[in-house]
């Protein structure tokens, strides 16, 4: 096996995974970063949120949001809470590898979907880590001008020690000659 195509969540092999940053970068297959991001798009229609929309259907089990006019599931009754698909079938998959060819137009859907979440993603950790930069840059900055301060203190202190150094020699050119009334 090759761990480099293998999904973080499932450990499925695939050829076209998709990378994002969550602390480190991961590596997911469609159906798994699609599941661990319900919150951010419909799983009806498969419409990523920009922002979120205002009239929704809440998932009782996950943060999954749907829009209101999106047809729920048809095993869903009329009268009962909602569930998103992956919660109401634990064998759901929003790309199904089996049969992709059958459903190449849903398919297509969650391929985009997963691509937008990803890009998202990634603007975000990109934005924090830009932030996180730019603060270091500034921690560093100020980091150096106190170095620098310390540096010019130390020097003057040197100054001063070679200023009493000299000032005591003056005074004293030979400290260790004896005078002629010691002998």
């Amino acid at each position: 096996m090759n761990p480099s195509r293998e999904c973080a969540g499932c450990g499925e092999q695939e050829e076209a995974l998709i990378t994002f940053p969550v602390t480190t970068l991961r590596r997911l297959c469609t159906d798994c970063l699609l599941k661990e991001h319900r919150n951010l798009f419909c799983p009806i229609c498969l419409q990523v949120y920009l922002t979120p929309p205002e009239e929704t259907l809440a998932c009782l089990n996950c943060p999954s949001i749907a829009h209101l006019h999106c047809p729920p599931p048809s095993s869903a009754a009329a009268d009962s809470p909602f569930t998103c698909p992956p919660c109401s079938d634990p064998n759901f998959s929003f790309f199904p590898k089996s049969h992709l060819l059958d459903q190449e137009s849903s398919a297509a859907d969650a391929l985009v979907a997963a691509a937008n979440i990803s890009a998202v993603l990634m603007n975000n950790a990109a934005a924090e880590l830009k932030k996180e930069a730019e603060e270091k840059i500034l921690a560093a900055k100020e980091a150096k001008k106190r170095a620098k301060e310390a540096l010019g203190y130390l020097q003057d202190l040197v100054v001063k020690q070679k200023a009493l150094e000299k000032k005591m020699n003056c005074n004293n050119p030979n400290p260790n000659k004896r005078k002629n009334s010691d002998r």
